[in-house]
């Protein structure tokens, strides 16, 4: 073979090769953006980039992507590619998605008809600076989730924004291995809520003027139950004192206004280094399934909290009237007026877990090292810590291999 057919050969591979390639997509605003843009998610094959041009994208359908994995969806900017939902008329969210090594980034999701962006039953998930928003008054009609991943494994959801939820802004739920740092909420009934999760770590974020700041709980009936191992810390969970928008019935609706930090019914979770302050009702709650209300005939759920280490975060509460709109703020206020303790525990536990009327050590509720925190156990009536000063054990940092 001479030099000029090798060298002829080569070429033929180069070009090939760069014909190969996945180009990324770039999409702009048009007249009809359901097609253009379903269009385009439709054909798409692993490994395309989707580039979204600034402008406003007008839906009336959910936009989704389904059965084809490694996609990457990047807009201009979360304030500059918008996709402006207010005219949606078909689909129960805004963006559906159902893939596995998918990443999302820098868009605006805007008054979606049910949730902004959910994320089902996939892998190795990447939500990066996304902003879902319900721009109106908050309402019950609002969507439920800002950002929900839902029956997800390896999630990361970083530097997000989420505003005006009628349930959560940025809920990771059934899930397993989850990130979710350096994002803000706020205007949502919960701002984080972590649900059924094992495995997540929540840092870094903020969360201001919601119903309730973060809340990590498990709950009953659902196919993936008793969440474990989750750390919160280095959070700031400040005045979340908006009135509670959400529908009746649903879980959060029994939240106070003025709800800092809350676990219920949640083991292995660990908080430090958070800053929670002038949130009024509670900054700090304890509870079983039992004390906010929720029955069950779940024979697999554990209603109880145990194994929960609450150590070196600021607490603090403003001098303010909590909500009496719900049942358990209206109980809090019979009980201490406008004095409230910065934190509570129902005093309801597993009976398994108890000998000699503590909790058996690794399964002990832990509070230290918190400042002057003021403490109350509901179920003795008492003031004070004796029972709950103990040290907790400490978590494993969490690490996916998502980045």
């Amino acid at each position: 073979m001479n030099i000029k057919t090798i060298l002829l050969l080569s070429i033929v591979a180069i070009l090939q090769a760069c014909t190969n390639t996945n180009k990324p997509v770039i999409i702009s605003p048009s007249a009809d953006d359901d097609k253009t843009v379903q269009e385009v998610l439709i054909k798409a094959k692993a490994g395309d980039t989707i580039r979204l041009a600034e402008g406003v994208f007008k839906f009336r359908n959910t936009v989704s992507l389904e059965g084809i994995d490694s996609v990457t969806i990047v807009g201009a900017g979360m304030h500059k590619t918008i996709f402006s939902f207010a005219g949606q008329t078909e689909g129960a969210q805004g963006v559906y998605v159902k893939a596995n090594n998918f990443t999302i980034q820098d868009i605006g999701i805007e008054d979606a008809k049910g949730d902004g962006l959910k994320i089902q039953a996939s892998e190795n998930v990447v939500i990066r600076r996304i902003r879902t928003e319900w721009t109106g008054e908050p309402d019950s009609t609002n969507g439920a989730y800002g950002l929900y991943p839902v029956q997800c494994k390896n999630i990361l959801m970083e530097e997000c924004v989420s505003i005006g939820a009628s349930d959560a802004g940025i809920y990771l739920g059934q899930s397993e291995n989850g990130i979710v740092r350096r994002n803000r909420v706020e205007k949502n009934v919960a701002g984080i809520e972590i649900e059924n999760t094992k495995y997540a770590d929540v840092y870094e974020n903020k969360a201001i003027n919601n119903t309730g700041g973060i809340m990590i709980f498990d709950l009953p009936d659902l196919p993936k139950k008793n969440g474990t191992h989750v750390r919160v810390f280095n959070n700031e969970i400040i005045g979340n004192n908006h009135y509670n928008f959400s529908a009746m019935g649903i879980s959060v609706s029994m939240v106070p206004s003025g709800t800092g930090l809350l676990f219920m019914a949640c083991q292995n979770v660990e908080a430090f280094g958070n800053i929670v302050k002038d949130n009024n009702t509670v900054a700090l709650s304890i509870l079983s399934l039992n004390t906010m209300g929720r029955q069950t005939n779940d024979s697999l759920f554990d209603k109880f909290p145990s194994s929960i280490y609450v150590h070196d975060n600021v607490i603090e509460r403003s001098q303010s009237i909590p909500d009496t709109s719900r049942q358990f703020g209206k109980m809090m206020y019979q009980l201490f007026g406008n004095n409230l303790p910065l934190a509570i525990s129902d005093g309801q536990f597993n009976t398994n877990y108890m000998e000699n009327g503590k909790l058996k050590a690794g399964k002990e509720i832990c509070v230290k090292n918190n400042g002057n925190l003021s403490f109350y156990n509901l179920a003795t009536k008492t003031q004070g810590m004796p029972m709950f000063d103990c040290e907790g054990a400490t978590l494993p940092v969490l690490e996916l291999t998502t980045k």
